[in-house]
């Protein structure tokens, strides 16, 4: 084994040390050409001919001169200094060739200058005689169209008869922003005609070759549709094609062959994509990656159209000599079978001999003969030869797996027959007119049949096992459009007519005597019943077994879509008292209530309405039958029996109420889940009224219209947090009674709307309250205050004192406090620079959690101030409880206090008991500067007011 393995690697070793050889022998050919280009006559710059002469290199024996393209052949004739001082570069040059010929025999001898390069862009010939006057000349350039050329075979010519002993001078102007080194070659007459036979000759064996490849390729394609002739043909076209573009053979279509160039670009992509799919489809075992990679590289080719034509070339030929190593290597690395891997790069080995030979004709200029195509016409069907012979061993190969697969195909039929006789599912066969064919064991006793033979004769049709008849032909329909069908639950019949759920997967397959059906069947009725019991605990409240929410929506929604008379009615349902159970009771004898409480409203409802469990205490009822008149009546009937229910549980009796909400879906413009919320509104209106009555929603009335403007704030404020519209605004406090030598201010808040008008906050704070919602907007003030602060580190620098007000429900919040803490720390806010504002009322509703809070923050180094001070009942006691360091004197003592006595000595009392217990005091409301003198003549600390300045945006903050 490990001999095999070592032949192996020296077998890949030799193709590339091979391919490698090749490489350096071509580019070592490129690398020559500057050497070429720069190189003088090996002999001398004259040619004799006589009656023997044949044909001659012309560049070989000539001068070579450099001259910027608008000279003339006259300056060329002169020397270097007709144009001297003149730059010249490779861009706007010409090379010039001069020759001298020289006639040293007896008679006249025909003559013909031949180049067979025709994708020049400009050539000049001139035959000069001994006093460098114009004998004959001729211009040519590619794309105008000279129809002159010869054909079929195009080349550029210049015939001259030479006599006894003339001398004439051959000048030729090349310029070409390509290929510089153009084979000029000069021929007798006849000779050249036999050599345009032999041309003739080798162009017919290169087209009959190629039809002979690509019609074998083609035809073999087409009879056994194998993807890799198909390439192989593609690839050869693409060879033929490149062949014919290299030979100039667009110079048969004159105007064409100025885009010579770039039909050989795309030609040799082209071919670099077909023989990489030739790759892929021989070794099938390459990565995806390495595919993608290889698809890549063509593309490379693509490139030479962006940049000079010299270097273009370079990169063309680069790429192809990448390419084909990359595809040897390909298949070294990748081979399934030896003998496929050898004779693809035995084959790649022969494009490469081509390769080189190219390159020779590109850069040494090389005059192609006819020895010399047999040999480039060898090594290419050589080379396509072999990558045929690579595929059809590829494909024995593939037919020798195939064969072996079929064996073990045939080995696991007899395998899967044992299976199917001894499967715990049912399987069957038979007709598509539902005659039985065969059946397993599984299959007999699960339809209660004794052996095979009773079932195959005595239920011989399948249409005896169905429940419904309908099924059947139900499941024909589907199987005739989709060819199987999976997991097709049926309800079936045994023999004894029981009745059972069965999973049925069955397919169609068309046989010689018509369709069949092969299926298999498998009992799921314990399944089916479980299923049953899921879909109804989707749809009803597990406790009390009527509907639950979800699909009490769901319905709802439909029937107020549906238009119907009279129009839906729904009442909304909500236990009073219920609560005082639960918690005194526990939740078990909740649970009880709300069972014993749904059942008897299902025993008081009216026939066809549909009762839900909405939530813990919550019911909903669906009227569509009924009018309004009947539905309310029907209210009143479960509100009575509510009423006179009576609740035992553990020896004490409780007696309960119901709330309900009665909206009438009489508007087509109203959404199924907005009549939900006037329902829920007038059941909350029903309770807030007194509890244990029913109230019918009307949009007219003043609470219906204020409880929706509450709802909408909500919205409103919801939207706000989540689109960042609230914004913070600033009040300056002036010190009376010491200078100004910082900021002092109170943060307020404003909500700007979408329309972009500005919101007072005595509008939404109230709702916010009332829902509870305003944690969440003093966390929002907390955030962007601090985060103001700390972006403006000159402005925190010079405040004293940045009051920010406080709600209860964030006081009792336990997560705020950490909240505010983590605000401190991420922003880097100094603690004695904030002052937090608790309004008197809400701090003594709960003092403790008040308490809490006030002296965490306290002990950091916060200050508090108590706001609205002297509006409460016992303001003076709570002030004594607090540790507040500020009070600010409610604005309703300070408005009037000028005219009003009472107001003045009010003042005076609060701020004589401030200064006892060591606060500050701040006066609200100060408009004016009479009050504020006034206020500071009685020593108060601190105003605030439009006297003093109005709020305005913290952003455009403006110190007093």
């Amino acid at each position: 084994m490990s001999t095999l393995k070592q032949s192996q690697n020296h077998s890949a070793l030799l193709y590339v040390l091979a391919l490698t050889g090749l490489l350096l022998v071509s580019f070592s050919a490129i690398a020559k050409n500057d050497e070429a280009n720069n190189a003088t006559n090996s002999t001398t710059n004259n040619i004799r001919i006589d009656e023997s002469f044949k044909h001659i290199l012309v560049n070989h024996h000539s001068s070579i001169t450099y001259a910027p393209d608008s000279a003339t052949y006259f300056d060329v004739l002169e020397g270097a200094s007709a144009f001297s001082g003149q730059q010249i570069t490779s861009t706007n040059s010409r090379q010039w060739l001069s020759t001298d010929i020289q006639h040293s025999g007896f008679s006249p001898v025909s003559l013909v200058v031949n180049v067979d390069r025709l994708n020049i862009d400009d050539l000049q010939l001139y035959l000069l005689n001994n006093n460098e006057r114009i004998i004959k000349t001729y211009r040519y350039q590619a794309g105008k169209g000279d129809l002159s050329l010869p054909q079929p075979v195009p080349s550029i010519r210049l015939s001259f008869t030479l006599q006894p002993y003339q001398n004439v001078r051959l000048l030729i102007g090349i310029k070409d922003a390509g290929l510089s080194n153009i084979p000029v070659t000069l021929w007798e007459r006849d000779a050249l005609e036999q050599y345009d036979t032999n041309m003739l000759v080798a162009l017919g064996a290169v087209l009959g070759v190629f039809a002979l490849i690509i019609t074998y390729f083609l035809l073999s394609y087409f009879n056994q549709r194998i993807a890799i002739r198909f390439w192989l043909t593609m690839s050869s076209l693409a060879m033929l094609t490149l062949f014919f573009i290299f030979q100039s053979g667009l110079g048969v279509w004159p105007s064409l062959t100025n885009t010579t160039e770039a039909a050989f670009i795309i030609a040799s992509t082209l071919l670099l994509l077909c023989f990489a799919k030739v790759t892929h489809h021989l070794f099938p075992r390459v990565p995806a990656f390495l595919k993608g990679l290889n698809f890549a590289i063509p593309f490379v080719c693509l490139y030479c159209f962006f940049i000079e034509p010299t270097v273009a070339i370079v990169v063309l030929l680069s790429t192809i000599a990448i390419m084909g190593v990359s595809q040897v290597a390909l298949a070294l690395t990748f081979k399934e079978n030896r003998q496929t891997s050898r004779l693809f790069s035995i084959g790649w080995l022969s494009f490469f001999v081509l390769f080189a030979i190219s390159i020779q004709g590109l850069y040494h200029l090389m005059v192609y003969t006819f020895s010399v195509y047999l040999v480039m016409l060898f090594f290419t069907a050589f080379g396509l030869l072999c990558l045929g012979m690579a595929a059809a061993t590829k494909e024995r190969f593939y037919n020798k797996k195939q064969l072996v697969k079929k064996e073990e195909i045939i080995t696991n039929l007899n395998h899967f027959y044992h299976l199917f006789r001894n499967s715990a599912e049912g399987h069957y066969t038979s007709t598509w007119d539902g005659n039985l064919v065969s059946v397993n064991p599984a299959m007999y006793k699960l339809f209660g049949y004794t052996d095979e033979d009773d079932m195959l004769e005595t239920g011989a049709k399948t249409s005896v096992f169905y429940a419904n008849a309908d099924d059947r032909q139900l499941l024909l329909g589907e199987l005739s459009q989709t060819g199987h069908l999976t997991g097709k639950e049926i309800r079936a019949k045994r023999k004894n007519g029981e009745e059972f759920w069965i999973s049925l997967s069955c397919r169609l397959q068309e046989n010689g005597d018509g369709p069949y059906i092969f299926g298999s069947i498998i009992d799921i009725t314990e399944k089916k019943q479980s299923d049953l019991n899921l879909r109804y605990l989707a749809t009803h409240d597990s406790l009390t077994g009527t509907y639950n929410r979800r699909q009490f929506e769901s319905e709802f929604k439909s029937k107020v879509a549906s238009v119907s008379r009279p129009p839906v009615c729904l009442l909304y349902l909500d236990l009073d008292r219920f609560k005082v159970v639960n918690d005194t009771c526990g939740h078990k004898a909740g649970d009880v209530l709300i069972k014993d409480i749904a059942r008897l409203i299902e025993n008081t409802l009216l026939k066809n309405a549909l009762l839900a469990r909405l939530g813990g205490d919550e019911f909903g009822i669906i009227y569509s039958d009924y009018d309004e008149k009947r539905v309310f009546e029907n209210a009143e009937k479960i509100l009575n029996a509510v009423q006179d229910y009576r609740f035992m549980w553990n020896n004490r009796i409780f007696n309960l109420g119901v709330s309900i909400g009665m909206v009438v879906c009489d508007e087509n413009t109203t959404s199924a889940g907005q009549y939900l919320s006037m329902a829920d509104a007038a059941c909350y209106f029903a309770k807030d009224q007194g509890r244990n009555q029913i109230h019918r929603y009307n949009s007219n009335e003043e609470s219906t219209q204020r409880y929706q403007r509450e709802l909408d704030w909500v919205s409103t404020i919801n939207n706000a947090l989540e689109e960042n519209r609230f914004e913070l605004y600033y009040q300056p406090l002036r010190p009376l009674s010491q200078a100004n030598e910082g900021y002092y201010y109170e943060v307020l808040l404003r909500l700007r709307e979408s329309d972009g008008n500005i919101v007072e906050p005595a509008n939404f704070l109230p709702t916010a309250e009332r829902f509870e919602m305003n944690v969440n907007v003093d966390k929002w003030v907390v955030t962007n205050t601090f985060k103001w602060l700390s972006e403006n580190p000159e402005h925190l620098s010079n405040l004293k004192r940045c009051s920010i007000n406080l709600n209860c429900h964030s006081l009792a919040d336990r997560d705020f406090t950490l909240f505010i803490l983590n605000a401190f720390e991420t922003f880097g806010i100094a603690y004695n620079k904030i002052c937090f504002e608790v309004i008197e009322s809400v701090a003594i509703i709960k003092m403790d959690d008040t308490l809490a809070f006030m002296q965490t923050f306290k002990n950091l180094g916060c200050t508090f101030s108590l706001d609205d001070f002297g509006s409460g009942f016992s303001s003076y006691n709570y002030l004594k409880s607090l540790p507040v360091d500020q009070v600010k004197i409610d604005g309703m003592f300070i408005k009037d206090m000028l005219n009003d006595s009472v107001d003045t000595a009010m003042v005076a009392s609060i701020k004589d008991v401030a200064k006892a217990m060591g606060m500050q005091t701040v006066a609200e409301f100060v408009e004016n500067e009479a009050t504020m003198t006034q206020l500071g003549n009685m020593g108060i600390d601190f105003a605030q007011g439009y006297g003093v300045a109005v709020p305005a945006p913290l952003v455009d903050f403006i110190p007093l």
